[in-house]
């Protein structure tokens, strides 16, 4: 059995929306462990003792001039690409972006065979090509002791430090791994590029920002709800 293991990242302009995603889980998962990798030392919100916080504001894997450091997605994004690197003592750990609503237990996904491939996630059909499978990486589970023994993620940090790319770390992660990639159901990484599901279990809200993500009825389920029940009534 893998300990249940999760981490976001996000810049100071998302922890409201990164601390409602963390209540999804939390409500709905008993987690071993669960990283926020953010701007500071602490974090402006209530949490349990599970979450750790990470202060990467000065990490050094991404170059500020590197041609994907200033692309309209966060470099926040790419630290996924540098966890098994991070955190050399974790086995396997689940990546959720901060518009991930979670809304079931998503046990199996920590206990999925990982043997012989890197990274497991749901199939976006329109960028798949014959043997050619692309992933959202919105939900990601990382086989992070392969990633390690490989040295994998020195070969997509260098690539993400020299080339261009639309979805920085999203398109470095199917490049360079493309044949040790497990797919997932889309229920576990519901949103308008994976295949369609009846009951999603996670809500990945790709694309809506803001005002209008606050908006959507799974947000605003866990937006009202607290993670302590002495809290109840006051967020």
């Amino acid at each position: 059995m893998y300990d249940k293991v999760a981490v976001y990242a996000g810049t100071r302009n998302i922890y409201e929306q990164m601390y409602v995603c963390l209540k999804s889980l939390l409500l709905n998962n008993k987690m071993d462990r669960v990283y926020l990798l953010i701007e500071d030392d602490e974090f402006p919100y209530p949490v349990p003792d599970c979450v750790i916080i990470a202060n990467v504001s000065e990490q050094e894997f991404f170059e500020k001039d590197s041609p994907n450091y200033q692309s309209p997605w966060s470099y926040m994004t790419m630290m996924r690409c540098a966890l098994a690197t991070m955190f050399p003592e974790e086995k396997r750990m689940l990546w959720l972006d901060c518009d991930t609503i979670v809304d079931a237990d998503i046990t199996d996904l920590f206990q999925m065979n990982m043997t012989g491939v890197f990274y497991a996630g749901a199939i976006e059909p329109r960028k798949s090509v014959d043997v050619f499978r692309y992933i959202n990486c919105g939900v990601l589970m990382c086989n992070l002791e392969l990633l390690r023994l490989a040295e994998r993620e020195d070969e997509l940090v260098q690539l993400l430090n020299g080339v261009k790319l639309g979805f920085p770390d999203q398109e470095a992660i199917n490049l360079l791994c493309q044949c040790r990639i497990r797919l997932i159901d889309s229920s576990y990484n519901s949103n308008p590029w994976t295949m369609p599901c009846q009951i999603p279990k996670v809500i990945h809200y790709a694309t809506i920002r803001g005002d209008e993500l606050k908006k959507q009825w799974a947000y605003k389920k866990y937006d009202k709800m607290s993670l302590f029940k002495e809290e109840e009534g006051h967020e």
